[in-house]
């Protein structure tokens, strides 16, 4: 079986493809460290809340991607 990578051909799946990236990005190793300190924020370290965040952030684009029709 060929396995290929399709980029998207609408404004909609360049935008969605966008946001799934941004997303990525903002989980990954070089950003990590700016939120790993010992501050507490709402009574859990700075990490803890960031990785909430990140949670809150994957959903709401995900919800938003399916609400505009990005993916089909």
């Amino acid at each position: 079986m060929k396995s290929t990578f399709m980029l998207p051909k609408t404004r909609k799946g360049w935008i969605s493809l966008a946001l799934i990236v941004f997303v990525i990005i903002l989980g990954s190793w070089p950003v990590i460290p700016f939120f790993n300190k010992e501050t507490i924020v709402f009574g859990m370290p700075m990490l803890m809340v960031w990785s909430i965040v990140i949670i809150v952030i994957t959903t709401s684009t995900l919800w938003f991607i399916n609400k505009i029709g990005g993916v089909k």
